[in-house]
């Protein structure tokens, strides 16, 4: 047991003084030598770069270009219905402001002072010099008075 240990020892000893020592160029084949399973790792793994195709880069600036051409029309149809609110606003002020013109036209047509001044003009027409009176109807009369006009129309 003590061989297994003194060689796991040895083993773990020869792994840190290889770490330490810088093995660039070294193949891998003179590192692990007559230990089977054993690879050594050349330093810290640099990050690969990916290469970027010429097909990526166009279909890239291709899809680019749709999206800016279509924000900039977004923003054209954006300012061309901003005119169009602004115009409709205009045009809904003026169209208030002549509704308001002829409410006041209208009050003042039909006012009472109008209305009687154009009654006493045209047609002739005065106030009452006395109040009116209450006149009551005698059914019995009526009837009378309707047999009389059924007997001379015929």
């Amino acid at each position: 047991m003590s061989n297994v240990y003194n060689n796991n020892d040895s083993l773990v000893k020869e792994y840190v003084r290889r770490a330490k020592h810088d093995t660039a160029g070294i193949s891998a084949e003179r590192v692990q030598g007559n230990r089977p399973g054993y690879v050594y790792r050349y330093g810290p793994r640099q990050p690969r770069r990916k290469k970027v195709s010429a097909f990526n880069v166009i279909i890239f600036l291709f899809g680019f270009a749709i999206a800016l051409v279509l924000y900039i029309s977004n923003i054209i149809a954006v300012n061309g219905l901003v005119k169009d609110i602004n115009q409709l606003e205009r045009e809904y002020e003026q169209v208030r402001n002549t509704n308001e013109i002829l409410r006041a036209e209208l009050n003042n047509l039909s006012g009472l002072d109008h209305i009687g001044s154009i009654a006493n003009e045209r047609l002739g027409l005065r106030n009452p010099a006395e109040p009116p009176r209450w006149i009551s109807i005698d059914k019995d009369e009526v009837k009378k008075l309707q047999r009389e006009l059924d007997r001379y129309a015929k």
